[in-house]
């Protein structure tokens, strides 16, 4: 017997049980059945209690408890069962069910919330996702790889800046599994002239993994740990190739901990901006019949459906279908939600109908946006023995971005027209070093001008829509501020410049201390060098929310001030 067959049958005698908050969504549930025809683990195994509808039904008898005159008479009890345990996580967590619900039901947090309360209660996570969580845990990735070979995949000729614009986020698989899928990423993003640098050995699971599974006690740390480093860093972007990662970072660390300070993108929106701003060309060719599969983590969760197909369009060569189920609709690889891990032979049948969809327009290559995607699809394309090839957008990109190879100058045979070349290549070369020179020295001056341009006009732009859902959790009183602070728009550089300020609204000129409460000789020399200082006492912090509105006073204070003194 398991041990969660052992936790259910204890939990039966004691009949000891207690629902999450979730009365509304079984109340909106109509039990319509539009949510049966888009499951597709259903597919996979057509019981009614895997469906969306069926595990509302059974959340609902276990609401009401059996207290139904008929569950009387024939002396009939309601208790969480291994089947229902096993139809709960019979779930890709997709969302298409949400997609079609007809009351409008929040299905994908239902199912995590539910999921969440499983493992809390002893009816879950599964086997397969325990091992998931306990090597996150130990190890920072799900695979139980050394966090010191996390960056191996750098590619060599990309240059690590100290102080870059970008942070490259690779996740998990793509660190230790699929390095070929951010390594390409980095290459087409340095064809355009960023400057970049990843988290090195810092860089911990996000944990996707984890949340999708029910374990969500991991978050908050991997959150704090990600967040802190980013900033620290100072860098203004993160991009990261990931789907789930993607939807993790950007929407899941705001309701554990606190978004990151960068501007989150997925690799997809970001290349779609260096195009449109004619920092990257798309230089070669790519002639073949293509379709796009939404993952979706990136499509329905995220809503992120034009960005790759924009890319593709652009692409010279490139003859773009569109398969019968796209954008919202799209049809789940079948890799998601801890699917896979669980079940992964029912995982590549579902993988293999998505095969099945893309050769029914015609297409020689389906390309995705995610590396869990990549490699479902490339299984369910080998099941099926489709001639269908999987590509990531960013392997297409790769090639398309490559620079253009200039043919070699045949040499000339003249004597004479040597000569006269010679010397004036001799001429040529010396004014072209002096220009060299002269240029050099420019470059260098507006170099020093752009660092300090740059120091002083950090990104601190207002996010006045981010919200998130405060938790029982401990935090220091520093970190309460700054969280306050960010919920009312204002991004931070933590440790920032020579004299290590904690964190620092560079753009605005101030430093914040929360200490004792006692100024210092390095207060005093900000101060000469322009900035304000605030110095808190740990104390008197409580929300944060006073605090934070000092801060935000000030930066607008001396935002104005600064705009007076250019216009005098």
């Amino acid at each position: 017997m398991s041990i969660i067959s052992e936790t259910i049958q204890r939990k039966k005698k004691e009949n000891v049980f207690k629902l999450p908050r979730i009365q509304k969504e079984l109340a909106q549930c109509m039990q319509c059945g539009y949510c049966i025809d888009v499951c597709e683990a259903h597919e996979q195994t057509p019981w009614e209690s895997v469906t969306p509808r069926g595990k509302i039904y059974y959340l609902k008898q276990l609401d009401i408890k059996g207290t139904g005159a008929l569950d009387s008479l024939l002396g009939r009890k309601v208790s969480i069962d291994p089947y229902f345990v096993d139809a709960m996580y019979k779930c890709t967590g997709c969302g298409n069910c949400e997609e079609v619900c007809h009351c409008k039901i929040e299905l994908v947090k239902l199912w995590e919330d539910l999921r969440a309360w499983m493992v809390e209660n002893g009816y879950g996570p599964l086997p397969a996702h325990k091992k998931l969580a306990n090597r996150i845990a130990a190890d920072g990735n799900p695979y139980g790889e050394s966090p010191e070979n996390r960056d191996a995949w750098w590619p060599k000729d990309v240059k690590r800046e100290a102080v870059p614009d970008l942070i490259f986020y690779a996740g998990c698989t793509g660190s230790y599994r699929m390095q070929y899928i951010p390594r390409a990423g980095v290459e087409v993003i340095s064809r355009a002239g960023v400057k970049m640098n990843n988290l090195g050995s810092e860089e911990i699971c996000c944990t996707s993994p984890a949340i999708r599974t029910g374990t969500k006690t991991l978050t908050l740390n991997a959150a704090r740990t990600v967040v802190t480093k980013a900033d620290g860093v100072g860098a203004k972007d993160m991009v990261m190739t990931c789907a789930g990662c993607y939807k993790t970072v950007s929407t899941d660390y705001g309701l554990y901990y606190s978004k990151p300070g960068q501007n989150v993108y997925h690799f997809t929106q970001y290349v779609e901006k260096l195009i449109n701003e004619k920092k990257l060309t798309l230089n070669h060719e790519f002639n073949a019949k293509v379709t796009y599969h939404d993952p979706c983590h990136l499509g329905r969760h995220a809503k992120v459906y034009d960005a790759p197909r924009n890319i593709l369009n652009k692409i010279k060569g490139l003859d773009f279908v569109e398969m019968d189920r796209n954008r919202e609709f799209s049809r789940c690889c079948g890799a998601g939600g801890g699917y896979k891990s669980a079940y992964n032979d029912f995982a590549v049948s579902i993988a293999g109908d998505r095969v099945r969809d893309a050769e029914a327009v015609g297409a020689e290559i389906i390309v995705t946006a995610c590396p869990f995607c990549v490699l479902n699809l490339k299984a369910g394309a080998k099941k099926i023995g489709s001639k269908v090839k999987v590509l990531d957008i960013s392997e297409v990109l790769l090639q398309v971005t490559a620079p253009i190879e200039t043919a070699p100058v045949k040499p000339v045979a003249e004597e004479a027209k040597k000569a006269d070349e010679a010397k004036k290549a001799a001429e040529e070369a010396e004014a072209a070093k002096k220009a060299d020179e002269a240029k050099k020295a420019e470059e260098a001056k507006k170099a020093e001008e752009a660092a300090k341009a740059a120091e002083e006009a950090a990104d601190e732009e207002a996010d006045e829509n981010f919200e998130f859902e405060l938790m029982n959790f401990d935090m220091t009183p520093e970190e309460i501020v700054r969280r306050a602070a960010w919920n009312k728009g204002l991004r931070c550089r933590r440790e920032y410049g020579p004299h290590k300020i904690p964190f620092a609204f560079v753009k605005g000129r101030v430093a914040v201390y929360v200490t004792n409460g006692e100024r210092t000789k390095v207060h005093e020399k900000l101060e000469a060098e322009g900035w304000s200082v605030l110095v808190f006492n740990c104390t008197d912090v409580t929300d944060g929310e006073v605090e934070a509105q000092e801060i935000k006073d000030l930066v607008k204070e001396n935002l104005r001030n600064m705009k007076k003194k250019k216009k005098k």
